[in-house]
């Protein structure tokens, strides 16, 4: 099926707003893969785009990768990595124990496998004790992020401005682009870290159940004194 010019139009807004969040969230020390990122820029068709993706390029790798530098951290995220691929083998083994023990409809020999209690136990526990791993190794992994990031924080800085200025340069086509096309601002809001010049912060929040220690604030952009 053939898209409408509006469907294309907008995706290339959204595209463009999924940049500014992604290169927001690297300024905030959230790790992207920078290869997804560079078919993101790709996929806006400026030459002039492209070519801020090039002057940042390194910067973005530098924090993306910045992790490999820790000692000890790329082998708890190879164990991380492993433990969340394992995760849905064990949630299908408890999910058969259950099974087993509450339907006599199951073909053979499923229910004489999953349906003793002692293979329903181990199930069980395989299955929380695979959760609370990888709570542990992810919590583990973070904190050590954050403790390295919090020592070196210098190291990344000029990077970081060279990356909000990018930022600040995609706010500005954005909402050129929104006011152009006559699109409502409201309809492509933004997830950010950082409060940033040409946007309107609609909400502030720290979480509802687990509170963080930082705001996220969502914006959209302000197109009244675009020409």
């Amino acid at each position: 099926m053939r898209r409408s010019k509006q469907d294309t139009q907008r995706e290339e807004l959204n595209n463009l707003c999924q940049l500014i969040v992604d290169l927001d969230s690297i300024r905030a020390f959230r790790r992207i893969e920078p290869e997804l990122l560079k078919q993101s820029f790709q996929k806006t068709k400026s030459a002039e785009i492209m070519d801020e993706w090039k002057a940042i390029r390194h910067d973005v790798e530098k924090i993306s990768y910045m992790p490999t530098e820790i000692e000890g951290l790329p082998t708890l995220m190879r164990l991380a990595a492993f433990l969340k691929l394992l995760a849905p083998v064990v949630s299908i083994f408890m999910v058969l124990t259950l099974a087993s023990r509450g339907s006599k409809t199951l073909p053979i020999p499923l229910p004489a496998i999953f349906g003793e209690r002692a293979i329903f136990v181990i199930a069980v526990s395989l299955s929380f004790g695979l959760t609370l791993a990888f709570v542990m190794v992810d919590y583990t992994i973070r904190r050590r992020v954050i403790k390295y990031e919090e020592t070196h924080i210098e190291k990344f800085g000029t990077g970081r401005k060279r990356i909000e200025n990018v930022i600040r340069k995609l706010v500005e086509r954005l909402a050129k682009e929104l006011k152009r096309r006559n699109e409502d601002p409201n309809n492509f809001k933004l997830t950010l870290y950082y409060k940033y010049e040409g946007l309107k912060v609609i909400k502030e929040s720290r979480g509802r159940i687990l509170r963080r220690k930082y705001l996220v604030y969502t914006a959209i952009c302000l197109t009244e004194s675009v020409r």
